[in-house]
This record gives structure tokens, sequence and C-alpha cells, in this order.
């Protein structure tokens, strides 16, 4: 009997250990996305936090995910980890003042970097961010086994890092589901 009870609370640490990792919802709305970055969001998501970074997903982190990076510091890897040094010099690591085509390339090599395959790009433009000066794009991409991707990313420089958004849904039903609302979401990024 004190086993099965020993066991029982066990599990329930573990089942809580879980439930923390994965954060409160996202109400629609305003909503803090890490440092004093924002974004005003029409859906419900879970937020998934880091001291880094956000991810946020309605139906599982393959189905769709809205990945915000309040900042990526100079020489930093795009979706942040390692730091470019004179033993590795070359890849996708950001530099403050960089034109928007070379941002675009930069967030598409570490995509690349990250496992995706024919990645294709398309209506790279300009955005204002609250006073910020920007960029959004689209992508087509997909995965190591092959499943197709829809993509949309938004970026823009601030106090020398970049923040980042990028949201990525499988090229049917879940893309096209939510592309319209993830548009307008991404328009309202702010630094605050």
């Amino acid at each position: 009997m004190k086993l099965r009870t020993w066991l029982g609370v066990c599990l329930l640490v573990l089942l809580a250990g879980c439930a923390s990792r994965g954060g409160p919802l996202v109400s629609p709305g305003p909503n803090p996305a890490g440092g004093r970055l924002t974004i005003d969001s029409e859906m419900e998501w879970t937020r998934i936090s880091t001291q880094r970074f956000q991810l946020w997903t309605i139906d599982g982190e393959l189905l769709n995910r809205l990945y915000l990076v309040p900042g990526v510091r100079e020489r930093e890897y795009i979706f942040l980890g390692a730091r470019q040094t004179k033993r590795r010099p070359d890849g996708p690591f950001f530099q403050p003042g960089m034109r928007a085509d070379e941002l675009r390339d930069l967030i598409i090599d570490g995509l690349a970097a990250s496992g995706a395959i024919n990645i294709q790009a398309s209506n790279l433009r300009p955005v204002d961010f609250g006073g910020r000066e920007g960029l959004r794009f689209e992508m087509s991409l997909a995965n190591e086994e092959g499943l197709k991707y829809q993509a949309m990313a938004a970026a823009f420089e601030h106090d020398r890092q970049l923040a980042l958004a990028i949201f990525l849904a499988p090229s049917e039903y879940y893309y096209p589901r939510d592309a319209e609302k993830v548009s307008r979401m991404l328009d309202t990024l702010r630094w605050k």
C-alpha cells in the first residue's frame, strides 16, 4: 500500500513538471512575447517559454508553431545558441545593420541548418513595427520526412539585436486555416 501511494505521488510530481513546461494559455488581445516584445493575438495558444524565446502552438508543435525571439544578439546563431567564432566564422549569425535580403537569407540558412529542405522564400517587403523598420516574407519548405510546410516570418532590429517571429504549419489545412489571422498578428509586433 505504501509503495502504491509513493508511486502515485511520483506520478503527480512528474505530471506537474510536464504541465509547468507549457505556460498558461495565450488569450486574445495584447500579450508579452519575451523581454519587451509584445504581440496582439486573435486566437488562444499554448505558450512554452524559456529565458530566450517563446514557442506558441494551437494544435501541437508539428501542426502549427509560432516561434518568438525577442533578441538575437550580435554574432549569435539566428535561432539562438551558438556564437560566431574564429573557428566557426561562417553560418547564420546575426550582424546589426543587415539589409532585408540578408536577414531573409539568414533566416532561410537557419531553417536549413535546422533540417528544413526545399526552402523557397517570396514576397519580401518592408514593414513598420511601431516606428521600427523591419521586414516580412513568406516561405514554403519541407521537413526531412517530406511533410510540406508554409511559413511566414517577421523581423526588426532594436538595440543592436533582432526581434524575430516565424509561423510554420503544414501546407494542407493548418496553414490555410490560420494564415490570415497570424499575418495580422505579426503586423502587431512591438518593442515597448
